[in-house]
């Protein structure tokens, strides 16, 4: 409740800044772990989409899908996050990496491996971007990555 009305009340002093007003707010540790975030999904859902077409276990394509979609979802917001700040965007992966061939060294278990320290990797970083924000909307995006 209470982090609800603070919610609110961060809203209404950022209702009619102009960009170079709200860029004024966030700190440059802050741009770091915006940028560093967005990074690394983006070169986790590359790892994602190298390795999705190889992999032959129904119950592992459901991690998958979960796993990707949490991604988009994540990249999203970040996105979002910059473009309320008019920060530069890092390139995003091609919209899909197949290939024509298969791997047959890399097996399910080994993808499976990839897909967990993907999502591992990213608790250190929103962790110390977090302890490190003092905006309230920049810590609020980070924190809603943890869910």
């Amino acid at each position: 409740m209470m982090v609800d009305i603070m919610d609110k009340l961060q809203e209404l002093t950022n209702t009619g800044k102009s960009i170079r007003e709200k860029q004024r707010i966030i700190n440059v540790v802050e741009v770091f772990y915006i940028w560093d975030v967005l990074v690394t999904k983006l070169d986790a859902l590359e790892t994602v989409q190298i390795f999705e077409h190889m992999i032959e276990d129904n119950d592992l394509v459901i991690i998958k899908n979960k796993v990707k979609e949490g991604l988009l979802v994540g990249i999203d917001d970040m996105e979002a996050i910059m473009r309320e700040y008019d920060l530069p965007f890092p390139m995003r992966p091609p919209a899909d990496v197949s290939s024509t061939v298969h791997i047959d060294v890399v097996n399910d278990r080994d993808i499976f491996q990839m897909f967990y320290e993907v999502i591992a990797a990213f608790f250190p970083i929103l962790g110390i971007g977090f302890l490190q924000s003092t905006t309230p909307d920049i810590r609020k995006g980070l924190k809603n990555h943890y869910s």
